[in-house]
């Protein structure tokens, strides 16, 4: 005679077998990126601007180590639903990145009378895309606390999970909006770069378009897998994670470790150089301004 089930017994927390060992490689590999470019922003160039890229590069971490002690401890839910957290919501701040230098890009790059992007002017640019990553992060930290409340179960987490990919289509969307102005200042940049354009300037623009790019890849993976449910087949094969979610996230980060922006744009990146009248005027970060004659150039 069978003996029957302990309906007692402890319910595993994640729909698949998650791989050890690969989250303990992946530790590694983001832990060994975080250092990197925390050295580069916060110690080398000192670039404060850019510590929203190292504050993402630390919630990875911290996501893939959760990660590991959940898949030792499987019936704990708050480790879950801690590394879960983590891992969706550190992409925002590396996104926060992007849109912080497309603004310094277009003010160093482009000569003041082409220094607007579909009518906006390069100041506004980074105000208006970290103002939607504001709502964004805002929307998605708000579903993942109600999911996070219920323990990821029930209807009070299928609501969480509803306003969570609201908040990820929103990104998905401004990313799109993003990529198509990037893509139109890289246009003016190639016709109509300033003389004095600092050096390297390409290699800053090719590191934006592939960090961009892999995460609007990773946020389209994120839609649908929490539009799916926990039932769906995402939820479901840890493939899809480390495929669509880890891989291209490290290589969105490390890429600012190959080109990272000081190099072009300075500790502040604030430096910017217009022609008036001839002449060539420096703007500093304090918007104070040093003229270069014609025959000093």
């Amino acid at each position: 005679m069978s003996q029957p089930a302990n309906i007692d017994a402890p319910r595993m927390v994640w729909m698949y077998e998650p791989n050890l060992p690969l989250a303990i490689i992946a530790s590694i590999i983001y832990g060994v990126s975080f250092i990197y470019i925390f050295y580069l922003t916060m110690i080398r160039y000192r670039a404060w601007y850019f510590s929203c890229v190292v504050a993402g590069s630390w919630l990875e971490v911290l996501g893939y180590v959760t990660r590991c002690i959940s898949i030792k401890q499987p019936t704990q839910t708050v480790l879950f639903a801690v590394t879960l957290s983590f891992v969706v919501l550190a992409p925002i701040f590396v996104a926060a990145g992007n849109y912080l230098l497309i603004g310094r890009l277009v003010q160093r790059v482009l000569p003041a009378r082409h220094q607007r992007v579909f009518g906006v002017h390069g100041r506004l640019i980074t105000r208006v895309f970290v103002g939607l990553d504001i709502i964004s992060f805002f929307v998605q930290s708000s579903g993942s606390i109600v999911a996070i409340v219920v323990n990821w179960q029930g209807p009070r987490a299928q609501t969480g999970l509803n306003v969570l990919v609201a908040g990820l289509a929103l990104q998905v969307a401004g990313f799109c909006f993003f990529l198509a102005v990037f893509a139109r200042f890289h246009w003016l940049a190639t016709s109509h770069a300033a003389p004095h354009a600092p050096a390297g300037w390409k290699q800053v623009v090719a590191a934006v378009y592939i960090s961009s790019f892999l995460i609007l890849i990773r946020s389209i993976y994120r839609v649908a897998e929490f539009a799916e449910g926990v039932m769906g087949y995402s939820f479901n094969h840890e493939w899809l994670f480390w495929v669509f979610d880890a891989v291209p996230m490290v290589v969105a980060i490390s890429v600012f470790c190959v080109y990272h922006p000081s190099t072009c744009l300075g500790s502040d990146g604030r430096m910017e150089r217009v022609e008036e009248d001839g002449d060539q005027k420096e703007l500093g970060s304090f918007g104070t301004r040093s003229t270069v004659a014609p025959e000093q150039r």
